[in-house]
């Protein structure tokens, strides 16, 4: 039924929890791969506008130095 949820490992388990079986309708995680796709859009929208040394900073810590962001058709560049 929620093997659509992008946390779905097809075998009615999810590969985001560390739950034995899908919660379905009360797993408060389930979200479509487009809507996976969507909230990563408006994230890399939020970090493209941050100062580029906080980007640096970011991509550093989280992202092991990668600003996926930077190459998103969605970037806005940052200006004061």
């Amino acid at each position: 039924m929620y093997d659509n949820c992008f946390g779905s490992n097809g075998r009615n388990g999810c590969n985001i929890l560390t739950v034995h079986k899908c919660l379905q309708d009360k797993c408060s995680f389930y979200k479509s791969t487009q809507e996976l796709e969507e909230d990563r859009k408006k994230a890399y929208l939020l970090l493209a506008a941050l100062p580029p040394d906080m980007q640096r900073y970011i991509s550093d810590k989280y992202y092991n130095g990668k600003m996926p962001w930077s190459n998103s058709k969605c970037v806005v560049q940052y200006s004061r």
